[in-house]
């Protein structure tokens, strides 16, 4: 039976480390790497599958500094030099330890992958987590995960279980045939919305890099620029980053705008078409299960 566990805790801001300062961490010493891993929060959880985002965080589990002889925040920067410019700003903190996760965030740091994340409201997302993020309460994790949960979770029943549900949930029977076809058509949408993710994130990012100056952060619009015509693209791109897309550039970017968004939405098109399918099969199973 799958089993709910809830995220972690919000940890202390110093732990919170933007994708530049983690990767200079890394640079410096990859020995940082598996203590860096990328946050999942109810802000950047999305449907089916969420990317990894711009902010990581310092896992050290409980307990581990005593283990590793780490004594001070010294000992930590010895062991760990790259954690050095990021945390030196903290290096006075006078609680032990602090740069540790709280015992609390135990069971959700060692909880095993593939997971199913869910999120809050009367329709939470609901995304397939195979990596080795961290995830902030008060979203909740569910393992052991398998794409046949996944697609039985992501319909009105199975969300309704999910409402009322404390530790546990039960699933409704399946048959064979049934549920070969619901994980497949599960697996299916986890692959376009991961297309979609990584077409909208590549966007972004190339948005920013040619245009952001040192230090710029994209706007909410720009982060949903296939909701821009191309006009009101030209104009958020200069207020938000105050550089314009110079005019030989912008057939270049006329064209990849175009192609992209229409790809954007025909992806959109397709994970709808998935989940009525999945909700066309796993509706009645849900009603026989609830009687």
């Amino acid at each position: 039976m799958p089993i709910l566990i809830s995220g972690i805790p919000t940890p202390r801001s110093a732990l919170f480390f933007h994708r530049a300062e983690r990767n200079q961490a890394v640079i410096f010493d990859p020995a940082c790497a598996p203590l860096l891993r990328p946050v999942v929060d109810v802000g950047t959880l999305q449907p089916w599958y969420t990317p990894v985002g711009e902010r990581w965080l310092l896992t050290i589990p409980h307990g581990y500094s005593q283990r590793a002889n780490i004594a001070t925040f010294t000992d930590l920067i010895q062991q760990y030099p790259g954690l050095r410019l990021r945390l030196s700003h903290y290096a006075d903190t006078p609680e032990p330890y602090w740069w540790e996760m709280p015992p609390a965030a135990s069971a959700a740091l060692m909880t095993a992958t593939p997971r199913i994340l869910i999120g809050t409201g009367d329709h939470p997302a609901l995304c397939w987590d195979t990596g080795n993020t961290v995830v902030l309460a008060p979203i909740r994790i569910l393992a052991p995960a398998d794409h046949l949960t996944l697609a039985l979770l992501a319909t009105e029943g199975g969300r309704r279980v999910l409402r009322q549900a404390q530790d546990s949930i039960s699933l409704p029977t399946v048959p064979t045939a049934m549920a070969g076809r619901l994980a497949e058509l599960a697996a299916q949408a986890v692959a376009v919305a991961h297309e979609r993710q990584t077409l909208a994130q590549q966007f972004a990012r190339r948005l920013l890099a040619d245009f952001g100056p040192p230090g710029s952060k994209l706007s909410p619009a720009l982060e949903h620029w296939w909701e821009l015509e191309f006009r009101d693209l030209l104009a958020e791109v200069v207020r938000a980053l105050r550089n314009p897309i110079p005019e030989p550039f912008q057939p270049f970017w006329v064209a990849r705008h175009t192609e992209d968004r229409a790809r954007y939405y025909a992806l959109t098109a397709e994970i709808a078409a998935l989940e009525a399918a999945v909700a066309e099969i796993a509706n009645p199973l849900w009603q026989v299960h609830t009687l």
